[in-house]
């Protein structure tokens, strides 16, 4: 007699979605914990192999680490959605057993990274993705990049293009708002960078830049949030342009302490590049929750940044690496309120227009129905 499903699973009688990734969650992962918290038309059930201590508790009881096939299997899924290729690959056999869909999100390095990087990695799944990945390309359902250059550098790699499609995360406009009165950083000479202290993210370049910027505006103050391994190497680099007493740096935080920040920054800094190993962004989500709290922009044209940022409009774009013309224009937003003030008003509208995270969940949920009616129609 089979055994009854533990709740919320048993009183909740929408269609399960596995969400299937490896590490439950990286903390800088807030991207997949809002996917997975702004389902509607379907519940989650939450499938990984660790437990990284960033489970919101809205997904009490939604967990599972490391189950077999057949504790997945009772819960009667309807469709796996994993979380990057690697895990697309590691997925792979769970849902030709279970006989659902498979839809993968794409969302940076899983396209840009170099297939030597990966294989030099050390990183078992990053190994065995540069050898099989072709086995998810041909036999995964759907593919879901986050900003069309993504999904455009996906089908060159081999990607098809009959089932891959630009898909963005969405931001969450309730949670990410301009401060009250509308005037974000009117008064505020902080310079906001937010993201994982590795090479792609252009720290290095912003602390050369802020130099610059920091002689002409003593005031001035840089805050990066975030973690990762550069980030003693960037400490020792801020001192030793003698910045340090103007930088700090502050660990990861949870997207609430991320919005507060942004509500009382005068702009967020976000000059993305190439890594040396091909490692890329898709579509920093940071730089939308920047533009949904009313803050002017300046970031590389690299990945999907100018799918979001309207050059001149709501920010500034550069090209990537460029110190000189990074610092200018932090010194200009610096030194005109009004003008931080105009871009951080049109950049909240196109993210209210492009990126809502309601609407993009709708647009997610949309495609679950159209691959579970397929899958159905296959499978009489």
């Amino acid at each position: 007699m089979p055994q009854p499903l533990p709740e919320p699973f048993r009183s909740d009688q929408r269609p399960v979605v596995v969400i299937f990734r490896g590490p439950v969650f990286n903390a800088s992962e807030t991207f997949v914990r809002a996917q997975t918290l702004g389902l509607r038309r379907y519940q989650p059930l939450v499938v990984g192999f660790e437990d990284k201590g960033h489970i919101p508790p809205e997904l009490a009881g939604r967990v599972l680490i490391r189950p077999r096939a057949s504790e997945i299997e009772k819960f009667k899924p309807v469709l796996i959605h994993a979380h990057f290729g690697t895990d697309g690959l590691r997925a792979l056999p769970l849902p030709e057993r279970l006989g659902v869909p498979l839809l993968t999100s794409l969302r940076g390095y899983d396209v840009s990274r170099s297939r030597a990087a990966l294989l030099g990695s050390g990183r078992l799944s990053w190994m065995r993705y540069a050898l099989f990945q072709r086995r998810l390309m041909q036999r995964g359902d759907l593919f879901l990049a986050v900003s069309d250059a993504l999904r455009s550098q996906a089908v060159s790699h081999g990607f098809p293009a009959s089932r891959t499609f630009a898909h963005y995360n969405g931001v969450d406009l309730a949670r990410f708002r301009p401060r009250a009165g509308g005037d974000a950083g009117s008064d505020s000479a902080t310079i906001l960078h937010v993201g994982r202290l590795v090479e792609k993210k252009g720290t290095e370049t912003l602390l050369h830049a802020f130099a610059g910027v920091n002689a002409a505006h003593p005031k001035a103050r840089l805050t990066i949030v975030g973690d990762g391994p550069l980030r003693a190497k960037l400490r020792r680099l801020a001192v030793d342009l003698g910045i340090g007493q103007a930088v700090d740096f502050l660990d990861a935080l949870p997207p609430e302490e991320v919005a507060e920040r942004m509500r009382q920054a005068a702009m967020l800094v976000a000059p993305s590049l190439t890594a040396r190993d091909g490692d890329s962004e898709g579509l920093p989500n940071v730089v939308v929750e920047a533009m949904a709290s009313g803050l002017p922009v300046v970031a590389s044209d690299h990945g999907g940044i100018a799918e979001a940022v309207a050059d001149g409009l709501s920010g500034f774009l550069i090209p990537e690496g460029a110190v000189e013309l990074l610092s200018r224009h932090i010194g200009a937003l610096l030194a005109d309120p009004d003008l931080r003030a105009r871009m951080g008003t049109a950049g909240r509208a196109i993210a209210c227009e492009k990126f809502d995270i309601i609407q993009q969940m709708a647009h997610l949920e949309e495609r679950y129905d159209a691959l579970t009616r397929t899958k159905a129609i296959e499978t009489r």
